[in-house]
């Protein structure tokens, strides 16, 4: 009896068999695995609000204290805060042992200080993003009150076309003790005249975060020292030109 002749064509056939039964076998564990995970019941987390916690624009933006446990982060997560933005550097919220889904993004502002024009801009982009994608927004603070407050009226200046006084009043109505300090509603209020032109020059403090330009060298080093007084130089030399321009014409 002669042994049957495997060509080069059987080994071929053989081969896309063996691939197809693997590429099958591969798909049908993965959908087991995915049956499975649906029928798995639903976790029940536990949850409770955060301190100070209220909706400022319902399913839009909510405000609150530090969330300072992984069951306040579960809280807000089911209520529908999409998005959560810490202003607090020295209050992190435990958002890696959260389990619930959530994006987060940290905007730090010094404890009773007054936000950046730069921080104002990035806290409202990131609402305008949430906005586009039907978003909620959720910001706090250590208490939810200053600096919270703080951005709040910026929110209402900006989507709501308030002017900055009337921002500061609405958001002190809805949550009593917001925007602590002048300087915070002074930044209410600058933020309006930038986002308006009508602010002729800008007060640097107020947009740069480093260096501001009432620090003094002795906190700074050499290096930085130079670029400081070089950025200085130019800025000043600029405003010179643009005056001496506006006084031509």
């Amino acid at each position: 009896m002669s042994l049957p002749i495997i060509t080069s064509k059987d080994r071929n056939t053989n081969m896309k068999l063996t691939r197809l039964f693997y590429k099958y076998a591969d798909e049908m564990k993965e959908k087991e695995r995915r049956d499975a995970a649906d029928n798995e019941p639903e976790k029940d987390y536990e949850k409770y609000p955060p301190y100070n916690f209220s909706w400022f624009i319902p399913n839009k933006i909510a405000a609150m204290g530090w969330p300072q446990t992984v069951e306040n982060l579960n809280y807000l997560a089911y209520n529908g805060v999409d998005h959560l933005v810490t202003l607090s550097p020295e209050k992190i919220p435990p958002i890696l042992e959260c389990e619930m889904k959530m994006k987060w993004s940290e905007v730090p502002v010094k404890e009773f200080g007054a936000p950046t024009l730069k921080q104002i801009i990035k806290f409202i982009e990131i609402c305008e993003r949430a906005e586009i994608r039907g978003e909620t927004v959720g910001v706090h603070c250590r208490h939810g009150r200053g600096r919270t407050g703080t951005m709040l009226a910026c929110y209402l200046v900006h989507f709501r076309d308030m002017a900055p006084e009337r921002a500061v009043l609405t958001v002190r109505v809805q949550r009593p003790g917001s925007c602590e300090t002048y300087e915070q509603e002074k930044a209410v209020c600058h933020y309006h005249d930038c986002l308006r032109g009508t602010v002729p020059k800008p007060d640097y403090r107020l947009v740069d975060d480093k260096p501001y330009f009432d620090s003094t060298m002795r906190h700074l080093d050499e290096q930085n020292a130079e670029q400081f007084l070089e950025v200085s130089t130019a800025r000043r030399d600029g405003w010179r030109k643009r005056e001496l321009a506006g006084l031509e014409l």
